[in-house]
């Protein structure tokens, strides 16, 4: 065996014998291990880091050549040596980080993810009576994920990110509709602040790691129209009523167009209670349609009376209806479930941009 220091041609050039042998690159320095390239009958080159401690010989694999060059082991030998010279034991010093590194990536595994984060919080809205919870998650998936990956870690989306999510909206003309998911994602990053801190969470599965809401330094977009300050006059109303017969021009789904009329003529009844409504709450002979606690924003169920262009309208969808789905307004693939708001308002965007002088307005706004 040699004990000057190696040169990358030796390494290089060592030849397989019958028996394994080392190569040792000498530091020319005592009681500091030495660094050792290992040669196998079968040609492979191990390097090795050996060395003494408490009487007890020890060694410590470092990487095969020529995937690790002589450099790279000489400066990975190089602390391991410095450790020796201390009397700590290299050995047990790399189990230790290799511990640590174990537990660190396990902690980092449970960080949960942004789609995590979305079920989480409007799993708490449901728990909390929030009746949206499943309209918000809808929006949500799909406003966010074609932009932000749902196994994206939530303590990594930045503000940036949510900007991305949001200009399209506003570009889009629906800056109502940006400050809805602004708001949407402000309440759920909120949610995963306080998670993790939460007495009731201890043992969870799923930790979040959120250090701060990329939405706060966000602004909503002031320039959107309050809802309550804009209304349609009667001759918009009656234009909007008549183009819901045919819908001409532009795309809108039946159940939308029947959904639309029936908020006008319920008196300005809330899209969702009436898209969330059965048909075994409407009373035929009495002409009312029972609004339940469930559907109701105020939780307290109401009566509703319909008059005859209401009733003409259940009567077409329910002439039409789905034998598998209990909805007055169902879905339109899944049978258990009614038909989400964000169809209402993306059909209305192609209403108006068909019509671009008419005059903008939003789902609420028929109130």
């Amino acid at each position: 065996m040699t004990t000057k220091a190696l040169t990358e041609r030796e390494v290089k050039g060592a030849q397989p014998k019958a028996n394994k042998y080392e190569l040792i690159d000498s530091s020319r320095e005592r009681g500091a291990g030495r660094l050792v390239i290992a040669v196998y009958p079968s040609g492979a080159k191990v390097f090795a880091f050996k060395y003494q401690l408490d009487s007890k010989r020890q060694y410590v694999q470092l990487g095969r050549y020529p995937s690790m060059s002589l450099a790279s082991a000489r400066e990975i030998a190089q602390p391991l040596a410095g450790m020796v010279k201390q009397g700590i034991d290299p050995k047990v010093e790399i189990e230790k980080a290799k511990t640590k590194e174990e537990a660190e990536l396990r902690i980092e595994a449970k960080k949960g993810s942004l789609g995590q984060l979305f079920e989480g919080y409007t799993q708490q809205m449901q728990l909390d009576g929030k009746r949206t919870y499943k309209a918000v998650l809808a929006v949500l998936e799909k406003e966010i994920y074609p932009i932000i990956k749902p196994d994206t870690k939530a303590k990594d989306v930045t503000v940036d990110d949510i900007k991305s999510v949001l200009g399209p909206i506003i570009r889009r003309g629906a800056a109502v509709q940006s400050n809805r998911v602004r708001s949407y994602l402000s309440a759920a990053f909120n949610y995963g602040l306080k998670h993790d801190n939460d007495p009731a969470k201890i043992g969870s599965d799923v930790l979040f790691g959120i250090v701060f809401n990329p939405v706060s330094a966000i602004p909503k977009q002031t320039a959107a129209e309050s809802v309550g300050e804009n209304y349609l006059t009667f001759d918009e109303t009656r234009e909007l009523l008549n183009t819901l017969e045919n819908r001409e021009g532009f795309k809108m789904g039946l159940h939308v167009a029947k959904l639309i009329q029936l908020c006008f003529y319920t008196g300005g009844q809330r899209p969702y209670e009436l898209a969330a409504s059965r048909w075994d709450a409407i009373n035929w002979n009495e002409a009312t349609l029972e609004i339940i606690a469930d559907v109701s924003k105020n939780k307290r169920a109401h009566l509703l009376p319909l008059v005859d262009s209401a009733i003409k309208i259940l009567e077409q969808l329910y002439a039409e209806r789905d034998p598998l789905n209990p909805f007055i307004f169902p879905h339109r693939f899944d049978h258990t479930q009614h038909l989400r708001l964000y169809s209402l308002s993306q059909s209305l965007d192609r209403y108006r941009k068909a019509r671009p002088d008419a005059k903008h307005f939003v789902p609420r706004d028929i109130r």
